[in-house]
């Protein structure tokens, strides 16, 4: 898994590019800069989005048990005045659940702050105080149709659609890594707890990607005017759930020995199939014509008790 890397657009770019909006990306100096803007922000009624190391939020599974890097939205308050030192209303949605309570000021930037955002693990940036503010791209002018704008954005999410579709060019490399675990299962029974973390988080990174890729797909589905990009959206919804069993499967079983590690192998083999046949099928969708395109993919098996794994 070391030769694997997330490659990651900015968000600006997600969003400009699927949503045609654009982000005020700010790196603070310190916490007190981030928490004045913060502040500042929420005043003027922008929601704002931070960086923060899971270990220190309370709401989090991960609380006191990892570090892990993760976004959550300060959200400005029910039309009362917030207080300079008081708490802030957070929403955090991560894959199925939803935090939509307060969170002290000590604790949001510690959690802002932490030297665990600085580490640059799997090629990540210094998350550390960092800030997103989301607004409206430049106005369009009041001569400009509201089908003349509708059709600028469909044309972006076509475009969107078309570039996620060309996106998993790794299927290859995904396989070769699932290659060299089945080669050598004994080598792969003792990983680090620094190990097994970094594996872990990169099939939970990509559990979160798919889920992210089904919400947009049926936004696009309706802005395009594509039924079929639903379907795609449940196959998209289907491999979010399979990357996250298989990493489920993986924390839980991998010390189990070399057949766990080579069912492992297995999992990771099978469902890059999985996403072959996902982005033939989005191509398919956007731009030609397929009998087999409207097929849902395979139903997903429970992988947490897999067929010959050891007990």
């Amino acid at each position: 898994m070391e030769h694997l890397g997330i490659h990651r657009r900015t968000p600006e770019e997600i969003l400009h590019e699927w949503y045609g909006l654009t982000a005020d990306h700010v790196q603070h100096v310190d916490a007190d800069q981030a928490e004045e803007y913060i502040r500042a922000q929420l005043q003027d009624g922008n929601p704002v989005i931070a960086w923060v190391d899971t270990f220190h939020v309370p709401h989090s599974s991960f609380h006191l048990q990892q570090h892990h890097s993760h976004r959550i939205v300060i959200r400005p308050g029910d039309g009362d005045d917030q207080e300079d030192a008081g708490p802030f209303r957070i929403v955090d949605r991560y894959q199925g659940s939803l935090f939509d309570g307060s969170m002290e000021r000590g604790t949001l930037f510690t959690a802002m702050s932490s030297d665990a955002l600085g580490e640059a693990r799997r090629g990540d940036p210094d998350w550390r105080n960092r800030t997103v503010v989301v607004k409206a791209g430049t106005p369009d002018s009041g001569e400009v149709r509201a089908s003349v704008r509708q059709e600028a954005q469909r044309e972006r999410f076509r475009s969107a659609v078309a570039s996620t579709a060309r996106s998993f060019a790794g299927a290859d490399l995904v396989t070769a890594c699932a290659d060299e675990l089945r080669a050598a299962p004994d080598d792969f029974t003792s990983l680090s707890p620094v190990g097994t973390i970094e594996v872990s988080a990169w099939f939970g990174e990509l559990a979160s990607q798919r889920a992210l890729n089904a919400r947009f797909l049926r936004a696009a589905a309706e802005t395009c005017a594509i039924p079929s990009l639903h379907d795609r959206a449940a196959d998209a919804e289907a491999l979010s759930r399979r990357w996250e069993m298989t990493r489920n499967y993986f924390f839980l079983r991998f010390r189990k020995g070399s057949v766990a590690v080579r069912r492992i192998a297995d999992l990771i083999t099978e469902t890059a199939t999985m996403e072959r046949e996902w982005n033939e099928k989005l191509r398919t969708s956007v731009g030609g014509s397929d009998p087999r395109a409207d097929e849902p993919l395979p139903n997903v098996p429970d992988l947490l008790v897999p067929p010959g794994a050891a007990s």
